[in-house]
C-alpha cells in the first residue's frame, strides 16, 4: 500500500472533528470501509485499531487544518500553521525553518508513539520524514514513515 495523506481546511475549532472525518473518508475510499474502526490508544497515546492492526495511521490538526496519514506500517504525521514561533525555541531561526524541523520532530515522535512530551528532550527528526511542501497553502506538513515509501496527497475541499 502506498503511504496515503489526506489533508482539508475548515473552520478554526472544527479540526478534530475534521481530522477524524478524513480518516473515515480515506478508510472508506482507500480500503472499502464503510464504518470507522474502534479507536484505542497506545501506551504513548497514539491512536490504533486493536482490531485491525494491518492498518495504521495517525492524525494531526492545527489551527483549521487536519491531516490523516494511512499506511500499513506505523506513521507519524503534524501540521502546522506557519506563523512566529516562540523565540526562545526558534533560536535565530526563520518561521518556515523553525516549522519544518518541528514537524519533523512530532511526526518522529508520533510515529514510534513516544507522546508529545519527547519533543522537550534532544531528539534528532528520522532521515525519512519527508516536509510535503504545497499540501496546504500557509501550513507546513511533515509525515515520517517507517520505510521509504511512495506518497500519495489527497486535498479535499469539503469533508
Amino acid at each position: 500500500m502506498d503511504l496515503i495523506i489526506y489533508a482539508a481546511l475548515g473552520p478554526e475549532g472544527t479540526e478534530r472533528r475534521l481530522a477524524r472525518r478524513l480518516l473515515a473518508l480515506a478508510l472508506e475510499r482507500e480500503l472499502g470501509l464503510p464504518v470507522l474502526p474502534e479507536m484505542a490508544l497506545e501506551a504513548g497515546g497514539k491512536p490504533c485499531f486493536p482490531d485491525r492492526p494491518d492498518i495504521c495511521f495517525n492524525l494531526s490538526h492545527s489551527h483549521g487544518a487536519a491531516v490523516c496519514a494511512l499506511h500499513h506500517l506505523p506513521v507519524g504525521i503534524d501540521v502546522e500553521r506557519l506563523r512566529t514561533p516562540p523565540k526562545r525555541l526558534a533560536g535565530g531561526m526563520t518561521d518556515e525553518a523553525f516549522f519544518r524541523l518541528w514537524t519533523a520532530k512530532e511526526a518522529t515522535i508520533k510515529r514510534q508513539g513516544l507522546g508529545l512530551g519527547a519533543l522537550l528532550r534532544p531528539l534528532e527528526p528520522d532521515p525519512l520524514c519527508q516536509c510535503l511542501e504545497g499540501l496546504l497553502d500557509g501550513w507546513v506538513v511533515t509525515v515520517c514513515p517507517s520505510e521509504a515509501a511512495d506518497i500519495r496527497r489527497v486535498t479535499v475541499g469539503t469533508v
